[in-house]
């Protein structure tokens, strides 16, 4: 955004003044401003980030006066603003400051506090404004006025800008550092406002004249305020990335300082040296023999992984490296994983923290990103997967070259803490090939201990180029043995102990190498203020020397811990050490760190058996009280801070069950279950109604003022942890009592289920997650709860996570009628009530996965994860029970992923490609196994695993099969070879003897697996290429389906075929399917059926499955083999029944592109489809189906519509080919079809008289049709040499007239059905649409040459020049009814009328429609407009005007492909792709959705009661307040009040609510009756 300059000559008052020393001071600022992200001294990244942040904590809330305020003034200002047009003379940004002060008040609404500088600098800009508007109007005052109006108005926009540059940086401020320009804000808004005052008392007694120069002084020095705008829009563009504010914490608090001064040197010195570029080694422990120095160059190094046990000191070592480059000019960048706030810290933010961490410190680099982070989607932006952020952000950064690559240390500390094993691989993988992308000007530093996964991958033999490890056991064991006895020296010399150096150094050697060791007992031994001030530090020293040595470090530091642990506790009761125990085990089991007040919170009722909980509490408090040399946060004085240990070894300790203090996590888990739901149900904050006592229903949980605050002082750190982890324990817990089975049940099935979706929707917590992690037991009795409470929550994701009012107003309503959960509306009489439409039961569609690429395969485990493989070269995996997608993509592929497979475990998923390789992928990790498999020369088209999971065989275009040992990941002998063309699928025999493969050569080939020879002759008999091979359950038979239309069955151990093919399909066959028992085959073909076979008989079962419109391209049995599933290109999947041969229920539809391809769930209740769409779908098929009046009429596309003359008939032509004549008034079929096309209908025309029909066809004829006998009249008109478009009668009847792609019109008799002389020939490009005048003198033609053309009908010559103005192709053409003007609807979106005696247009083209227009026509009476598009509307239009004529008219599904008005207006019909033809009322010019009509009240904008709906689902007022959200289900069967009919549908189902008496907005409580 420009600064905001006067553009007005003023001269200037002479001599210096405060003003003049104010614009001197703006344009030092202005300077400070271009420093992007600028750091403060004292530490780059750290004080960066905190510093500005700080400058704000004393900020307190004022009266609510200011909230009253700030919309007044917002007012004031546009008032200004508007006044005569002035300012959008003199600055763009005059028309969008009204803009930055809404946004800012929804921000202060929302996020922040205020100050009393903010309140008085509005107040001062609202009384100016208020007092220049009524000055301004005067009359006496002209041209001077108006300039003073101006710069009078800079200076409030300068304000405007100020405050709204503030909110932004309030929202923000925990991303980055507020931009130095706005750190002075209190002395800005001071200064404004002290102007602004003097301008009012000015301007109410001086002369115009007297303060004219002043009030542009002021101006010109608010103009900078511009420059702070841009730097907050670039910082709300960079935090749309994921940030961990707390990744360098450790660097300046007191537990990770670094190594003490003196420490460490040499090898802080070599890596200070490797950082920055110059050469550099570490020297080692000399291990040969006789002992030589051994050196480890780190000059090729770009990655170093700095490895060693607990304890080591590495953190240490990584900060300090990192606190050396703070005040440097390389750049550094740090990130410490710690095990307590994994929440916080997490794979998902690294490497997109580092990138904005490096931003902060350099402008080419924050420009750089700025350009990522611009370019990238919003789901790149928001990707929580490390290697895609790597690939997007990071990587592009550190390769800025502009001037020179940048000179980076970038140091990732705790590896080992950032995760589980499954957790840690998101990161290992990327980067273990790092070191190849990184410039030679960059270096990483990874520390961790040395874990298995970790040392498998970044301790790979033999390492990957530039990259380097370095243990810490391999640094030279006297220079850590004498750091160590420093760091003893430092940590006790204050403690009287300077004089006992003999022990001293005995401590040291005692320390193993172990900084952790050392750093413990010294805290332990000077530690004063554990309560156990009696023992002196000396006897401290004496207990800990007295323990035994050992040479394992761990075992050594757990020895350390039980010394310090008896010395507090030794002579403990019993029943102390189990409260102890108990306290510490919570420790270790807690799902996020807890403070102590919070877990005795959560352990009240638990406490209640050790006596007096008052008491036990004072007793608890103590006990943590003596551990403050273990445990963070255990002071009396800090009980609200959480608990965490000083290091993860001591929660390892604790764990250890050769330890006196051995805590069982499993029965922890077992308290903690039950603790949770006490202090759910009966805690004194428990669940209730409106528990944060939210004001309004009309906002999202993130715009509720204040909403951080609220729901910490409502629901607080217990029941907010309780709510979030319930689940968690329950199912980590060894088992379950029959009181906590009860009270999942009483959670599940209660009112509370909804309150306690209100908690997790108002923390910001996942209910899903949470219910996925409830473990159903057998016999237990909460299957059927827990099934409920995931369907609803899963179905109404959005309101839930949204808008906690809206659980009770949106989701509860919709429930449907046969679910438990629709009872709990009982208790909440005054929700929307559903008067008709209402779910009997749970749609069919359970879950929807939405992606940004092709699904191309799919596959599903045997649990229920469905694998998906994906365009774009990753795969998705997805849990189908729950919908929820693990949270990153598997990325490796660099090609398509075109099929996918389990192994009959469900541990590993095997994936082929375009590029030619094969992966395996572990899947608990979720991390590749190994290399690729590689050796394929060509695509991989198709994988499968043996029965027993041991090998893997692989299909390619390469005319071979592979086999793969799982296991070692080798290939297993020589590829085999025989095809002569690519292999399409493998499949293994089911025990696992042989693999079956089909081949473009037409043949199927046998494999012997333990040979790995071919099993005989190939089976050859198809004649085209074999597309599906599957074995026989019993493993005797193969079946094949072919692209030469049969199927065919071999007996597998003959090789020969058995009997004839199988003949029926009259297509391509292109999937076949054994059911479960062997008996029957189904297979799918593009000729759009699905037939079963006997295999026993070889005969057809029964009349070939239809249904389907187009191809079907999938199909397959349940598993108990009563259900057959079919996907096909028309978009839908269907069901049939195996033993009935019929459909079961309507169609499954949803997807909006072709099916790909189906899968039952192992156990049959669910089935998914994948689709072009990029979506997956999973249906519950076992939910039975509402049985409606299935819809009657067209099978595809209707494309055309017309009325009869009388208006009693309605004739439509579609893409299945045939015309279909309606009774209107019936809203019924008229007899049969009528058929006689070959192709695709494209238009339909009634004959004046209304006896003849003319159709014409993609098939290049035109049919007349006889209407009162629905018989073809004569032959199809021939003459055409491409698709026919359109046809027009003439006003008389006795001319017709089509349109063609041949580029020509033709005129023809009727009467004779003879061509009237030769075609008209003038367009150069396609003819799609002709129409006749009302007189029948003119005849009118659009043509995708995007020209109109008038012909003279008596002469056959074109009248003038074409008529130009559409920039796409003309689409349709019609007359008024009195001839004088002509409409045209194009492809370029706009509407044109023409004048058509002038031949010139009349006024701009109608604008509004947002893809092509398909369709116009005139209304008789000529004064209305009606078009239909692409976007699925009809817009009407005065014709008079050329405005648009109310609300667009919605309704269908998918294009709108044709419209026409009855003869009488009051009607108008529509013919769309989504195969219906609708009919309007066009009286109505008003939009009444049936849903919802809102009541007028006072806290709704008086005006028309209608809403809109936004794209997921909302209902938003007038004033975007929160209606209420609509399922996917009930919109599909919302219809605007104008559509009177849907010809071949049912509308009774349509949905209507009743809000009569629905409390919304501030009085949405009452409507709960407890």
């Amino acid at each position: 955004m420009p600064a905001i300059t006067p553009t007005i000559g003023m001269q200037q008052t002479s001599g210096p003044s405060k003003t003049a020393d104010v614009a001197n001071q703006a344009e030092a600022k202005t300077a400070k401003a271009g420093e992007v992200l600028g750091a403060p001294k004292g530490g780059k990244v750290s004080g960066a980030i905190t510093t500005g942040i700080d400058q704000y904590n004393r900020i307190e809330p004022l009266q609510n006066d200011f909230l009253t305020a700030f919309p007044t003034a917002i007012t004031a200002v546009e008032g200004l603003l508007k006044l005569g047009g002035l300012i959008a003379e003199v600055h763009p940004i005059a028309q969008v400051i009204v803009g930055v002060l809404k946004g800012a008040w929804t921000i202060i609404q929302a996020n922040m506090q205020v100050n009393d500088h903010m309140h008085t600098l509005l107040s001062c800009m609202k009384e100016l404004c208020v007092l220049t508007k009524q000055y301004a109007t005067a009359k006496e005052h002209d041209a001077l006025v108006c300039n003073i109006v101006k710069d009078i108005s800079f200076a409030v926009m300068s304000g405007a800008t100020l405050i709204g540059g503030y909110a932004e940086h309030q929202k923000h401020k925990s991303f980055l550092q507020l931009p130095t320009f706005f750190t002075s804000f209190e002395q800005d808004a001071d200064q404004i406002a002290q102007t602004l005052t003097s301008l009012t008392t000015k301007l109410t007694g001086a002369s115009v004249a007297s303060v004219f120069s002043q009030v542009h002084q002021i101006s010109s020095a608010l103009h900078v305020v511009g420059a702070g705008v841009e730097q907050l829009v670039k910082i709300k563009i960079l935090s749309t990335l994921p940030y961990a504010v707390d990744a360098t914490v450790t660097l300046h608090d007191g537990n990770k300082h670094g190594c003490l001064p003196g420490t460490r040197a040499a090898v802080l010195e070599a890596l200070q040296t490797w950082a920055a570029g110059g050469p550099a080694s570490v020297t080692l422990n000399a291990i040969s023999n006789p002992p030589t120095e051994q050196k480890l160059d780190l000059a090729n190094i770009k990655v170093l992984w700095l490895q060693g046990v607990a304890g080591s000191g590495k953190s240490s070592i990584a900060a300090s490296v990192a606190k050396f480059f703070e005040n440097t000019n390389i750049l550094m960048a740090y990130y410490h994983f710690d095990a307590t706030k994994q929440q916080q810290l997490k794979p998902s933010n690294l490497f997109t923290t580092i990138a904005l961490q490096l931003a902060a410190q350099d402008a080419a680099l924050e420009a750089k990103l700025l350009e990522l982070v611009t370019s990238a989607t919003p789901l790149e932006r928001r990707s929580q997967d490390p290697a895609e952020q790597l690939r997007l952000f990071l990587i592009p950064l550190l390769q800025q070259n502009t001037k020179g690559y940048c000179h980076a240390i970038i140091i990732i500390d705790a590896l080992d803490e950032s995760g589980g094993v499954g957790e840690r691989s998101n990161i290992l993988k990327p980067l273990a090939g790092l070191a190849a992308l990184l410039p030679p000007t960059v270096h990483f530093l990874l520390t961790s201990r040395p874990e298995l996964d970790i040392q498998s991958i970044l301790g790979a033999s033999p390492q990957p180029p530039h990259f380097g490890q370095l243990s810490m056991h391999d640094l030279p064991s006297h220079t850590t043995k004498n750091d160590i006895y420093l760091y003893v020296k430092h940590m006790l010399g204050g403690s009287h102990l300077n004089n006992q150096l003999d022990q001293l150094a005995e401590l040291s050697e005692k320390a193993q190498l172990s900084f952790q060791w050392a750093s413990t007992a010294c805290c332990y031994i000077v530690d004063q203020e554990d309560g156990n001030q009696a023992v002196r530090p000396s006897k401290r020293l004496k207990n800990v020397l007295s323990g035994s040595r050992t040479a394992d470090s761990q075992l050594s530091l757990y020895q350390l811990y039980t010394t310090v642990m008896d010395a507090q506790f030794g002579n403990s009761e019993p029943e102390d050490l189990e409260l102890l125990k108990l306290l510490l085990g919570v420790l270790v089991a807690a799902r996020r760190p807890l403070s102590l007040d919070a877990i005795l919170q959560l352990l009240h009722m638990h406490l209640s058996q050790y006596g007096d909980t008052v008491i036990i509490k004072e007793d608890a408090a103590a006990y943590m009280g003596l551990l403050s040399s273990l445990i963070m946060g255990t002071r009396p004085a800090v009980n609200y801070t959480p608990l965490v240990p000083l290091h993860a070894s001591f929660l390892d300790f604790l764990q250890d069950a050769h330890s006196s203090y051995y805590v069982d996590v499993g029965q922890i888990h077992k308290i903690l279950t039950a603790s949770c739901f006490s202090v759910m149900c009966h805690g004194e904050r428990r669940l209730k109604f409106n528990i944060c006592n939210l004001r309004t229903s009309f906002l999202l949980n993130s715009s509720v003022q204040g909403i951080n605050g609220i729901v910490q002082e409502n629901i607080g750190e217990t029941l907010s942890y309780a709510s979030h982890f319930w689940s968690s324990h329950l199912a980590l817990a060894p088992d379950c009592s029959t009181s906590t089975l009860g009270s999942v049940k009483n959670l599940l099935s209660s009112a509370q289920f909804l309150h306690w979706l209100e908690v997790m929707s108002l923390t910001g917590a996942s209910a899903l997650e949470s219910l996925a992690m409830v473990p159903i037991l057998p016999g237990s009795g909460i299957a059927t709860y827990v099934t409920e409470a995931v369907r609803f929550t899963s179905y109404y994701a959005i309101p839930i996570a949204q808008s906690a009012p809206h659980i009770y107003l949106s989701a509860l309503p919709f429930t449907p009628t046969s679910s438990s959960l629709h009872l709990l509306g009982e208790q909440f009489l005054k929700i929307p009530a559903v008067k008709s439409g209402h779910m009997v039961l749970w749609p069919m569609l359970r879950h929807t996965l939405h992606h940004d690429s092709q699904i191309l395969t799919l596959d599903i485990s045997r649990d229920n994860v469905i694998a998906a493989g994906l365009h774009n070269c990753s795969l998705i995996l997805w849990h189908g029970n729950t919908g929820e997608s693990h949270r990153q993509q598997l990325t490796g592929h660099s090609g398509d992923v075109r099929s996918v497979a389990f192994s009959p475990d469900g541990t590993v998923l095997a994936s082929g490609s375009s590029d030619r390789t094969i992966r395996l992928w572990d899947l608990q990790t979720k991390a590749v196994k190994g290399e690729p498999l590689m050796g394929h020369a060509d695509y991989v088209t198709s994988v499968a695993f043996s029965p027993d999971g041991v090998v893997l065989a692989s299909g390619s275009s390469d005319q071979t099969i592979r086999l793969w040992d799982v296991q070692t990941q080798a290939a297993k002998g020589e590829p085999l070879t025989g095809h002569t063309a690519g292999v399409i699928s493998v499949a293994f025999s089911p025990d696992g003897a042989f693999v079956a493969s089909t081949s473009q050569d037409r043949t199927i080939r046998l494999w012997d697996v333990q040979t790995q020879a071919a099993k005989g002759q190939p089976l050859v008999g198809h004649t085209d290429l074999v597309r599906s091979v599957v074995f026989s359950p019993d493993g005797a038979v193969i079946a094949s389906g072919s692209y030469d239309q049969t199927v065919r069955l071999w007996d597998v151990q003959t090789q020969a075929a058995r009997g004839d093919p199988l003949r029926g399909h009259t297509d391509y066959v292109t999937s076949v399917a054994f059911s479960p028992d062997g008996a029957v085959l189904a297979s799918g073909s593009h000729d759009q059926t699905v037939r079963l076979w006997s295999v026993q008989t070889q005969a057809a079962k029964g009349a070939p499955l239809t249904g389907h419109t187009k191809c079907v391209t999938s199909v397959a049995f349940s598993p108990d083999g009563a259900v057959l599933a079919s996907g096909s290109h028309d978009q839908t999947v269907r069901l049939w029944g195996v033993q009935t041969q019929a459909a079961k229920g309507a169609p499954l539809t949803g997807h909006t592109k072709c099916v790909t391809s189906v899968a039952f769930s192992r156990d049959g209740a669910a089935l998914a489809s994948g689709s072009y769409d990029q979506t997956i779908r999973m249906w519950n098929v076992q939910i039975e189906t509402v049985k409606g009046k299935s819809p009657t009429g067209h099978t595809d596309s209707v494309t055309a519509t017309a009325f009869s003359p009388s208006g009693a008939t309605l004739a439509s032509g579609s893409n299945d080919q045939t015309i279909r004549l309606w009774d209107v008034q019936r809203q019924q079929c008229k007899g049969e079809p009528l058929i006689g096309h070959t192709d695709w209908v494209q238009s339909v025309a009634f004959a004046p008289d209304g006896a003849v029909l003319a159709s014409c066809s993609e098939d290049t004829t035109i049919r007349l049709w006889d209407v009162q006998n629905q018989v073809a009249k004569g032959q199809p008109l021939t003459g055409h040499t491409d698709y026919v478009t359109s046809v027009a009668f003439s006003p008389d009847g006795s001319v017709l007239a089509s349109g063609s792609f041949d580029r020509t019109i033709r005129l023809w008799n009727v009467l004779t059905q003879q061509s009237n002389g030769e075609p008209l020939t003038d367009h150069t490009s396609y003819v799609r649409t002709v129409a006749f005048s009302p007189d029948g003198a003119v005849l009118a033609s659009g043509s995708s040459d995007h020209t109109i053309r008038l012909w003279d009908v008596k002469t056959q010559q074109s009248k003038g020049k074409p008529l130009r103005g559409h920039t796409g192709y003309v689409t349709s053409v019609a007359f008024a009814p009195d001839g004088v003007i002509l409409a045209s609807g194009s492809s370029d979106q706009t509407i044109r009328l023409w004048d058509v005696q002038t031949q010139q247009p009349k006024g701009k083209p109608l604008t509004g429609h947002v893809h092509y227009v398909t369709a116009v026509a005139f209304s008789p009476d000529g004064a209305t407009l009606a078009s239909g598009c692409g976007d699925r509307t009809i817009q009407l239009w005065d014709v008079e005007t050329q405005a648009a004529k109310g609300a667009p008219l919605t309704g269908h599904s998918r294009y709108v492909t044709s419209v026409a008005f009855s003869p009488d207006g009051g009607a108008l019909i529509s013919g769309s792709e989504d195969h219906t033809v609708c009919i309007w009322n066009t009286a109505s010019q008003s939009l009444n959705f049936i849903l919802p009509c809102l009541p007028q009240a006072s806290h709704l904008q008086h005006g028309p009661a209608w809403c809109t709906f936004l794209d997921n689902g909302w209902l938003q007022g007038l004033n975007g307040e929160l209606v209420l959200w609509i399922p996917p289900s009930y919109q599909d069967n919302l219809y605007d009040e104008r559509l009177t009919a849907k010809l071949g549908h049912d509308l009774s189902s349509r949905v209507r609510l009743n809000f009569d008496t629905i409390p919304m907005g501030e009085s949405w409580a009452d409507c709960y009756t407890p």
